[in-house]
Formats: structure tokens, C-alpha cells, sequence
């Protein structure tokens, strides 16, 4: 009589729990499938600590089926395909080796405390790498259902000739009062077509549109839109430091991985020369 695959499954879990009991014992084989064998001690861990028994077979079985229809097509594979693989495995395992161990060395040495000056000097040397793709915007706006009481009010105050922090918390303490959305981040850079994807304006020429329009105010048939722009840098211009600065950060890391690489490398080339395990066949 056959199992079911239920009760085969719970079955392969009680011979894991058997066998993690019994370590010096050889470990029981759960599966066969032609010439490979799947034994217990190759799923131990596999069933996290306090799992229901239901969830445990589940899991158990998962597994098993996976590792049964991964066997199948292996030993078809094995007997069909003639590519030797051995240079590319043993390329792969040579890689894999030296990442790891590089990795590890970069850990050990890498200074990751990288400075506002150091960052500062860094954008200072290399302004034209840092050239801006789309227009962006230091921005503080309001939206408004267009027949609110409050829509004079807020028209008036991002309108005003000059514009400081008080006007910002004006116009933020006027919006949470009525109960409007809006955006109050005067120090942070956002790309200009973000902003219109809130406050729907048609700029044909963004230069010229944000030289000319520091008070933006429109509306449709619902909605009334109110927006200052405190700053603003076109395409071409230089990026702001404070948008490049996590960047930059990234970049000097960067260097000093490379920097580390450089020197490990350097050091054991001279180190196996001098110690004679290098012979380079001369030519004749």
C-alpha cells in the first residue's frame, strides 16, 4: 500500500527529528531518485522551532517534491548535454572566493566616516559631473477646494512681493485650519514636474516659466491651486550640494574600496614575487 504524500512527508519529518537525535547513526535516506539520495540531515533546519506539525509537513514537503523534480531533470540533463562546465565552475568558485575574501578585507579596513568637508571638497572639484537633468524646485504649496472661503486668503499670501518662514507658517496654519492638503518643505529640492503633477501648470519653456512665475495660482472646475517658488535651477545647471551629498558620500566610499583593493592586491603580487612563488617562463 502506498503512502500518501501526506503521510510520507510526516513521516520523512519524524526520521529528521529521529536522526537529530541519534548523530553518530548514518544519516536515513528520505528520497531516492536513480543514483541520488536525499538523506535527512540534508533538510535539518529546514522547519522552524514551534511550527505547527501541519505547517512543519508542509514545509517538509515543499521541499522534498522540489528536490525530487530538480533530481528528475538533472539526470537527464547529465546524460544529455556534453558541455564539460569544469573551467566555468572552476572560474566561478575562483571568483567567488576572491569577492568573499575581498569583501572581508574591505570590512576589516574601510574608514566609512567620510566628513562634510570632505564631501564639500569633493563637489567643489567635480561641479560639471553634477549637472542637472530636469529642473527642480524649492516649493511650498496648498490645494483647496476652489469655492473655499479660504481661497482669497491664500491667493494673497503666496502672491506677497517678498516671502519669508512667517509667510510659509502663515500659509500652512491657514491650510490645517480649513482642513487643506499641502506641502510646507522650504529646504528641500523637488524635480518641477513633481510639483506638476500637484499643481497642474503648462511650462513650454521651464527657464523662462520659473524666471517669471514666483507665485503660482490656478484653478479648475474643483480644485484651487496656490504654490510660492522659493528657488529654483533649470536643466543644465549645476546640482544643489545638498541633493548630491548622500552621492558623494557614496562615491568617496567607493574610492576607498578601490583604494583598499588596489593595495591588498599590490601587497600580495610583492609578497608571493619576493617569496619566490612567481616563475614567469622567460622568452628565449
Amino acid at each position: 500500500m502506498h503512502l500518501t504524500r501526506f503521510a510520507f512527508s510526516l513521516c520523512a519529518l519524524f526520521v529528521l527529528m529521529t536522526a537529530c537525535s541519534r548523530k553518530a547513526d548514518p544519516s536515513p535516506v528520505l528520497v531516492s531518485v536513480y543514483d541520488q539520495e536525499l538523506l535527512a540531515t540534508d533538510i535539518e533546519g529546514l522547519v522552524p522551532e514551534g511550527m505547527s506539525p501541519e505547517d512543519s509537513v508542509a514545509i517538509v514537503d515543499a521541499y522534498i517534491e522540489q528536490w525530487i523534480r530538480q533530481a528528475v531533470i538533472l539526470e537527464k540533463a547529465s546524460k544529455n548535454v556534453t558541455d564539460n562546465f569544469e573551467r566555468e565552475l572552476r572560474e566561478y568558485k575562483n571568483n567567488l572566493l576572491v569577492y568573499t575574501y575581498e569583501r572581508q578585507i574591505i570590512d576589516q579596513l574601510l574608514d566609512t566616516n567620510i566628513t562634510d568637508v570632505q564631501i564639500e571638497d569633493y563637489y567643489a572639484q567635480h561641479k560639471a559631473d553634477f549637472t542637472l537633468k530636469n529642473s527642480i524646485v524649492k516649493t511650498v504649496y496648498v490645494v483647496a477646494p476652489v469655492k473655499a472661503a479660504a481661497v482669497a486668503k491664500l491667493k494673497k499670501i503666496v502672491s506677497r512681493g517678498t516671502f519669508s518662514e512667517k509667510d510659509i507658517i502663515e500659509l500652512e496654519e491657514t491650510a490645517s485650519h480649513n482642513g487643506f492638503t499641502g506641502y510646507y518643505d522650504a529646504e528641500s529640492w523637488i524635480p518641477f514636474n513633481t510639483l506638476q503633477t500637484v499643481v497642474p501648470v503648462t511650462a513650454y519653456n521651464e527657464s523662462l516659466f520659473l524666471k517669471q512665475h514666483r507665485a503660482i495660482t490656478l484653478s479648475d472646475d474643483s480644485l484651487f491651486y496656490a504654490a510660492r517658488i522659493l528657488d529654483y535651477k533649470v536643466t543644465d545647471d549645476i546640482s544643489p550640494l545638498d541633493m548630491q551629498r548622500d552621492n558623494i558620500r557614496a562615491i568617496l566610499l567607493n574610492h576607498r574600496k578601490v583604494e583598499i583593493l588596489e593595495k591588498l592586491r599590490s601587497d600580495l603580487l610583492s609578497e608571493a614575487e619576493n617569496g619566490g612563488h612567481v616563475k614567469r617562463i622567460k622568452n628565449q
